[in-house]
């Protein structure tokens, strides 16, 4: 028989079940989007092969066939014993079989879906510290109706969970539907996973299947994230759904903005230090979302410790030794259960990638660390931005514009475009205090890493960390 040729030996089918599924086509199917999808459904379901060849009715050999892209065409009562042993859902089970048809009509992808009250993924814990950034992202989209706004930010400084919280305030207060995609993860809404996460990414990297996807979201109001652009370029066709679907609007997330992209930019900077604009120098360090995320890791994980005023201030030193960024504080306060705090701030100023040295970077299939997302940020910096960064983290910290042109022996008006750039990428953060001008450092963990990629220190050891009140006596 035809399948005997394409598929592994396999013991002569005993019942007529099996007997039917011997039949099916196994020819290659393009891309193999069936054996995708129903090895992302058998997934979700938490099933092996054989579990679904079981409750399917079918043969371990029907189903490895089709995920293994050897299957084309299962027979209708074959999909019918599938979609059934999955539990689908009449949209999940309408895209499934179009799939196992072997050629789906066209538009086929708006036929199958029906987003309806799409919700986005669920948060798995509350948002710290970014009250004034929500506030203006969910202006921005509600009260100002923009329609694209790309939120960027270094790695690890919360854009993801930001952004999700917006959608989740807008979805409740006004039922917009929120069609989440992360292009990094592959994270979706459930009523898009029956697509696969490759198809979907073909809409916004090559342009395919974009007047289907457009049909998907179709004139009424959609909230579209695009979480992780960073690697996969967004294709024009981006600009193409916000012409077709006119109520569309789009968040983007990156580390770094698009050229020519258009839209509205809102820069994430990591958590407010204790001393910056949004606090005094007197203020108690847990009132500060950094601290109080590390003071919380400490009473579950260190109870025998009690929260007193020092061991605040001790956290208060790792929040500056780690920028504040809440992936790094997360990271950091889990060796709690191994140091003192004394014993963390120690680490945290003198080797604080140390701390982060298992933190992952959201796509975690090709297990990029969180310091060598750092490292590629740097890399695609512009030479001119990429020598200014190096100036200012070889040199004593906070800066000015007439510092960095001094030090660089440029003139002050060449210097904005480029320290620009490296503020909205987040590699260099402003520090603002109440009557005194805004002045510049670099992000002790970019400092860290860059002293790492040329093989020593860019500073003297003396000022290569600067604590938190040494900092502030030298920005005012």
């Amino acid at each position: 028989m035809k399948d005997a040729q394409a598929l592994p030996p396999a013991a002569e089918p005993t019942n007529s079940t099996d007997r039917s599924a011997a039949r099916d086509s196994v020819q290659p199917i393009p891309n193999g989007e069936l054996g995708e999808m129903l090895k992302a459904l058998r997934g979700k379901a938490r099933l092996t092969q054989e579990q679904l060849a079981g409750l399917a009715s079918v043969s371990v050999r029907t189903v490895r066939g089709i995920e293994l892209g050897k299957v084309q065409q299962p027979r209708l009562e074959t999909s019918r014993l599938l979609a059934d042993a999955l539990g689908l859902n009449s949209s999940q089970r309408a895209i499934f079989e179009l799939a196992a048809s072997g050629e789906p009509p066209k538009g086929g992808m708006s036929q199958a879906l029906d987003l309806g009250p799409a919700a986005p993924p669920a948060a798995l814990g509350p948002l710290l510290g970014r009250q004034q950034e929500l506030r203006a992202l969910t202006g921005l989209l509600s009260t100002e109706g923009e329609r694209l706004v790309t939120v960027v930010g270094i790695s690890g400084v919360g854009k993801t969970r930001l952004v999700l919280e917006a959608a989740h305030e807008m979805h409740d207060s006004s039922g917009i539907p929120v069609v989440w995609i992360g292009l990094e993860t592959g994270a979706m809404n459930a009523e898009l996973q029956f697509l696969g996460s490759d198809r979907i990414r073909e809409v916004f990297v090559s342009g395919d299947r974009c007047d289907e996807f457009g049909q998907v979201l179709g004139t009424k109001p959609v909230l579209l994230v695009l979480d992780g652009c960073e690697v996969l370029p967004v294709h024009a066709s981006l600009r193409k759904l916000l012409n077709v679907c006119p109520q569309l609007q789009v968040v983007i997330t990156t580390r770094e903005p698009y050229a020519g992209l258009g839209g509205r930019v809102l820069p994430l900077a990591p958590l407010t230090l204790p001393g910056e604009a949004g606090g005094t120098a007197d203020d108690k360090p847990t009132r500060l979302a950094s601290t109080a995320l590390l003071m919380s890791y400490l009473r579950h994980l260190r109870p025998d410790i009690p929260p007193t005023a020092s061991v605040a201030a001790t956290m208060a030193d790792v929040c500056h030794a780690l920028d504040g960024l809440p992936q790094a504080l997360e990271s950091a306060a889990s060796w709690l259960s191994l140091y003192t705090p004394g014993q963390l701030r120690e680490t945290a100023e003198s080797t604080p990638l140390t701390l982060i040295q298992n933190l992952q970077a959201p796509r975690t299939d090709t297990r990029r660390t969180f310091q060598q997302a750092l490292q590629q940020s740097i890399s695609r910096l512009e030479p001119e931005d990429s020598r200014l960064l190096r100036v200012m983290a070889a040199g004593a910290a906070p800066w000015n514009l007439e510092s960095i042109a001094q030090q660089t022996r440029c003139q002050p008006a060449a210097l904005p475009r480029s320290l620009h750039a490296l503020i909205l990428r987040g590699l260099v953060r402003p520090v603002r205090h109440d009557r005194a001008p805004t002045k510049f450092v670099v992000l002790n963990l970019v400092r860290q890493v860059l002293a790492t990629r040329v093989g020593g220190p860019l500073m003297p050891p003396h000022i290569a960390f600067k604590g938190r009140d040494e900092l502030l006596s030298c920005a005012v």
